[in-house]
């Protein structure tokens, strides 16, 4: 569950949540984490179930998709209490500095990548794909948000891609065919689609 939706979670949901994360179709828990944009829910509360979920990841064996906002520190903290790199997973919509991200990606983590990195205010993030190996990112749209430009403010799809994959070929130096086959590569591995280390 998404931070934001945490607030009325209960060990019902969590038990449901269990029930249907073992459908062969689900490859990922997530996205889950923490988001202190928002006063509400309070961060104790989204730390509770921020922890549940991580620990439903490790009993059903899959990877994570990460939510964090504004909660750096407290976000890192709770994989690292709770030996999370252990499922491996993606950090979405990355908007740390890049020595965090190196961080995360020493941990085994893949950085995900999306439009936001073409916008004028994406030095940030730029840096961070400057800093990191190819073979650590994973191409995101978080649909139906952050359409990158030249379709900012419009509804974001995965046809918007195309232009995350050429940001990341220019700042990388690379094609973007390279872009697009090696972050599929990524991706594949990072949700186990290849069949291997399935549950």
């Amino acid at each position: 569950m998404h931070p934001s939706d945490t607030a009325p979670l209960t060990e019902t949901d969590m038990e449901w949540l269990e029930h249907a994360s073992c459908d062969e179709k689900v490859v990922a828990i997530g996205e889950i984490g923490l988001d202190y944009h928002w006063e509400e829910p309070e961060p104790e509360v989204q730390k509770k179930w921020f922890r549940r979920q991580i620990e439903l990841a490790k009993k059903v064996n899959l990877p994570i998709i990460y939510h964090s906002r504004e909660a750096a520190k407290d976000t890192m903290d709770m994989i690292l209490e709770t030996h999370a790199a252990d499922c491996g997973g993606v950090i979405h919509c990355y908007s740390y500095a890049k020595e965090m991200a190196k961080e995360y990606v020493d941990m085994g983590f893949y950085i995900g990548v999306g439009g936001v990195i073409t916008f004028k205010n994406g030095r940030r993030l730029k840096e961070t794909v400057e800093a990191i190996p190819l073979s650590r990112i994973v191409l995101e749209t978080d649909c139906p948000y952050l359409s990158p430009e030249p379709n900012r403010g419009k509804r974001n799809d995965s046809t918007n891609l195309i232009y995350v994959a050429r940001e990341i070929a220019g700042i990388k130096g690379i094609s973007e065919q390279e872009v697009i086959e090696e972050t599929e590569k990524n991706a594949r591995k990072l949700y186990r689609l290849d069949g291997k280390n399935r549950r």
